[in-house]
């Protein structure tokens, strides 16, 4: 089992690092050939609620793994434990397709219930289509996510054998949110690709709740959800949720669904406000806004402050990036220290909600980013002086560092850092 879980983690220590690699290949080779392909500001959003998906998401699977655990040793198939067994290569092959096969029927659904789309829709937010994109995502959606996994559980299955299939399958749904593959040939038919997948981001009508499949097409195919890329789809929402916020982004769709219950007038429409389709309302609330229009908007959302102004949120959200990482390697290391890891990861929500409002020049996000920057100040003393981590100084020095400048700096330019007459259309 050790072994297992040590190639499990070796395996995605090696693919984060080919992630950072190819994200960085396509800013510059889009930027050289000037596609347009990457937005600053979208990048820290995307990083962002990245961040705030892998924080969520430490103690949701790690009680999953738990739970998944106990299951399979004491409720499976007796026949499924002999078969599915570590050293069994066609157990390994059985499991990636189970795994990608429940995949499919969740990812179908999160597009077919209205509670489940409020969980899945931050994955679809952004109007950009790169890897970067692959890392949004609403992390509470794992809660139901992995619920249905576990009939994998009682099948035999291992949860080393599991985790792995699954970290194999997110890995593969990073490479296919590109637009630098045109179409693959064959491969078109039997796995997900570039151009199937950035079908199931489109906004017109006829690309709606297509390609579901995370590795391999061929659930469209037989259970009629597959849609070819005949043109270059319009990303995002059909309904733009026009925001960087990653609290809005994460939640906004939670807030449509409890305002349309509080004035349903029945028990079935309140029933569907929840496990109808995504965006359904009581006919008595509709308004044409509700509408499905096509193009489902005419020009991208994207507030452009001063340079100075995002030079300075593009440092927080590198600090901020390191401290998550930081998170995500003690948290795996270490559980026993709750209470810090939950109050710096209640920091670091905090701070990306702060800079990513920065970034949209809300005037108020000069007192939350004093107040982000004090506690951000008093986290790295409390580490360098009473924490006994390895390496800490390399990276809680800067960080410090940064965060005095930032508050000096904030001061200097508290009457005109948030002038909103200083926000354009572009940063020449």
């Amino acid at each position: 089992m050790a072994q297992t879980e040590f190639n499990s983690d070796g395996f995605m220590q090696i693919a984060f690092g080919a992630m950072i690699l190819l994200i960085v290949f396509e800013i510059v080779a889009s930027s050289i050939q000037k596609r347009n392909y990457y937005r600053w500001n979208v990048l820290i959003a995307d990083v962002s609620t990245g961040v705030i998906f892998a924080i969520v998401g430490v103690l949701i699977l790690a009680g999953f793994l738990v739970g998944y655990n106990h299951l399979e040793e004491n409720f499976s198939w007796t026949f499924g434990q002999s078969f599915f067994t570590i050293s069994n290569p066609w157990a390994w092959v059985v499991s990636l397709l189970l795994t990608d096969f429940t995949y499919y029927w969740f990812h179908r659904h999160a597009h077919t219930f209205q509670f489940l789309w409020a969980l899945h829709v931050t994955h679809h937010s952004t109007q950009e289509m790169n890897f970067a994109v692959s890392f949004r995502g609403n992390g509470f959606q794992r809660v139901f996510e992995y619920i249905y996994f576990l009939p994998m559980a009682l099948l035999g299955i291992p949860w080393e054998m599991f985790f792995l299939s699954h970290r194999i399958l997110k890995v593969y749904q990073f490479i296919v949110h590109t637009r630098y593959l045109g179409k693959i040939g064959f491969l078109e038919f039997l796995m997900v690709t570039p151009s199937n997948h950035r079908v199931h981001h489109g906004t017109q009508k006829v690309y709606l709740d297509k390609n579901h499949g995370g590795i391999f097409i061929i659930w469209d195919r037989l259970f009629g959800t597959y849609a070819e890329e005949f043109e270059e789809p319009i990303y995002g929402l059909t309904k733009p949720v026009n925001s960087f916020n990653p609290i809005t982004v994460n939640f906004h769709v939670f807030r449509d669904i409890l305002r349309n219950l509080f004035h349903s007038k029945t028990f079935r429409d309140a029933f569907l406000c929840l496990f109808g389709p995504p965006g359904w309302k009581p006919e008595y609330l509709r308004t044409p806004a509700d509408d499905i229009k096509e193009p489902a908007y005419d020009f991208k959302y994207d507030p452009k402050p001063p340079l100075h102004v995002m030079i300075y949120v593009t440092l927080q959200a590198i600090g901020l990036g390191i401290v998550g990482l930081f998170i995500w390697k003690v948290s795996k290391l270490d559980l026993s220290d709750s209470i810090t890891l939950t109050a710096v990861a209640g920091i670091v929500i905090f701070s990306l909600f702060s800079i990513n409002r920065t970034m949209e020049m809300k005037r108020w996000s000069r007192r939350t980013e004093f107040v982000r920057n004090i506690l951000f100040s008093l986290l790295f003393v409390y580490f360098l002086t009473t924490r006994n981590l390895p390496d800490i100084e390399i990276f809680a020095w800067p960080l410090l560092f940064l965060s005095l400048v930032s508050l000096f700096w904030i001061w200097i330019k508290r009457k005109t850092f948030f002038d909103l007459s200083q926000i354009t259309n572009s940063w020449v």
